[in-house]
């Protein structure tokens, strides 16, 4: 139970990283928009969400197995 727990952490943190990491650091995948810091923040996580699910999902599996493996010799 405790390590699927953490398993599950992992995979949360990693997802939430790397979806914000696509929307502020990968200049393709940005938005150009002049306006209120929280309507900017919306309408970058709106646009291409899809593509960003899937690629941060990815990221989050494998942060997620890297910790199953790791808690297996213990």
């Amino acid at each position: 139970m405790k390590k699927s727990l953490l398993s599950l952490i992992w995979f949360v943190f990693a997802f939430a990283a790397a979806y914000l990491s696509l929307c502020y650091l990968v200049p393709g995948l940005g938005i150009k928009l002049a306006t209120e810091p929280f309507v900017y923040l919306i309408e970058s996580l709106r646009h291409m969400a899809p593509l960003k699910t899937a690629v941060s999902f990815v990221v989050g599996l494998v942060a997620a197995a890297i910790s199953i493996f790791a808690n297996k010799g213990k």
